[in-house]
């Protein structure tokens, strides 16, 4: 019997099998098996899967949703929200029950030998404290949203700049590629030329060591192909080694021929960034609650007013006790208090000095970035690139026709395989300056 007919009788004798099994409730062989239901669930459950080709907008939504720092972020706004309702919703009415058992000669407050009252009452918030709690509670809601906006937007950087390194990844490789072919074919024609006794072993040996260099840079290419992929992977949950097909080439949304790029100047895009940061705008919040921390803690050198309705169990005694309490003496503990609260704010003023001083100096170096890396690609491309593949074409033309030896083609091919490596790379340092901008304005960079 041969290996085809054994699978063959193999897969008939397990789908009998599969058919023969009893169903849920008629047998044991089903116990443990998923219902339908827990099926569904379990797909509920499994992540989006991955568009085919996957734009660069695509890549940030799923990997922003599905990054576990997006899901500790929801939970912590979540968590402040619930602190800020609790603290702004009416307080529970204390109820209480108690027992008095007194003598004929010190008898309870009604004049009983024993008595059981209830009573029923609340603290209201005549100082304030409360209300500077809740108020508090709201600043420090805003910023935790503000916080959960700047983690979103670092995640947004690292995944456009993960999308664009494997986009330069696989046009590098696909570059190594072509530089490969190109110099196997060379070869080819040296061996030709050899043996027809045109070139002489020089040649064939010089043209099998650019072969080599340019399989060497293949495999390096591949290598780093390899990485990019893997690094990508990660900042979108997946396997490392899950292949993917990007919709944008390394050259989509780059004007390689601007020596500048259309852009503000660098006071309005400051001005942007102060207005629209996240990261500012947190900071903000947390002083707001410093602020709203300073004053509760002056609050509680204020009373409060208690309201408490008692009755007595054995008696129709109803009595209604209003109590106030307010610190009468403070040997330090207000006071203290008060000034740690006042160095509190002072630090959150500080600390939101510095996140404006940080994006300022985020911007202007995204600023340079950008505009440094918009020249270098133009001046790669008008004055390496251009030039070195002309100078290929002539170098083969000329050992074609006989004029030159080899050694120009491979210097030639070897220039123009540099100058591919570097272009690509400008192309890369264009975007990652681009999504620098972005990440340090808080919005879309203006064109």
């Amino acid at each position: 019997m041969t290996c085809h007919t054994l699978a063959a009788c193999t897969c008939a004798v397990l789908w009998t099998a599969l058919l023969s099994c009893p169903t849920a409730g008629q047998g044991s062989a089903n116990k443990g098996a998923p219902t339908p239901m827990a099926i569904r669930s379990q797909t509920a459950t499994l992540p989006p899967a991955i568009p085919e080709p996957l734009a660069v907008e695509e890549a940030v939504r799923i990997g922003v949703a599905r990054n576990p720092q997006t899901a500790a972020g929801v939970a912590g706004v979540a968590s402040a929200a619930a602190n800020y309702k609790s603290l702004t919703a009416f307080p529970s009415l204390q109820l209480g029950v108690t027992r008095a058992q007194g003598t004929s000669t010190a008898p309870t407050l009604n004049g009983n030998e024993s008595d059981t009252f209830i009573d029923l009452g609340e603290v209201l918030d005549t100082s304030g404290q409360r209300r500077y709690q809740a108020a508090g509670a709201r600043a420090q809601l805003g910023a935790t949203r503000y916080q959960l906006d700047e983690t979103k937007l670092s995640l947004e950087q690292q995944i456009r700049d993960a999308y664009w390194s494997l986009a330069a990844a696989q046009a590098l490789t696909q570059y190594n590629l072509e530089s490969l072919q190109e110099a196997q074919r060379v070869n080819k024609l040296v061996h030709t030329q050899q043996e027809a006794g045109a070139a002489p072993q020089v040649d064939v040996i010089r043209s099998s060591i650019d072969v080599a260099n340019a399989q060497q840079a293949y495999i390096t290419a591949q290598g780093a192909e390899r990485s990019a992929l893997a690094a990508f992977n990660l900042l979108l949950v997946r396997p490392p080694t899950a292949p993917i097909k990007l919709a944008d080439n390394i050259e989509a949304g780059v004007d390689s021929k601007a020596a500048t790029p259309s852009i503000p100047d660098l006071a309005a895009l400051t001005r942007s960034a102060l207005a629209n940061r996240a990261l500012v705008k947190s900071a903000i919040e947390q002083v707001h609650v410093a602020d709203y921390a300073v004053k509760q803690t002056r609050a509680s050198r204020f009373p409060d007013l208690s309201v408490d309705y008692e009755r007595s169990l054995q008696q129709t005694t109803d009595t209604v006790l209003l109590n106030v309490r307010f610190p009468l003496l403070d040997f330090g503990s207000t006071s203290y208090s008060v000034k740690a609260a006042e160095e509190t704010r002072k630090q959150a003023t500080a600390q939101k000095e510095q996140a404006e001083q940080q994006v300022i100096q985020q911007v202007a170096q995204a600023y340079q970035d950008i505009t440094q890396a918009q020249a270098l690609l133009v001046s790669y491309l008008t004055d390496i690139l251009n030039p070195s593949t002309t100078l290929r074409d002539m170098a083969q033309l000329g050992y074609k026709q006989g004029a030159t030896g080899i050694l120009p083609v491979i210097d030639a091919e070897t220039t123009l395989r540099n100058a591919r490596t570097g272009y690509v790379n400008s192309l890369l340092a264009v975007h990652k300056a681009l999504d620098e901008l972005n990440a340090a304005l808080g919005v879309p960079a203006p064109h």
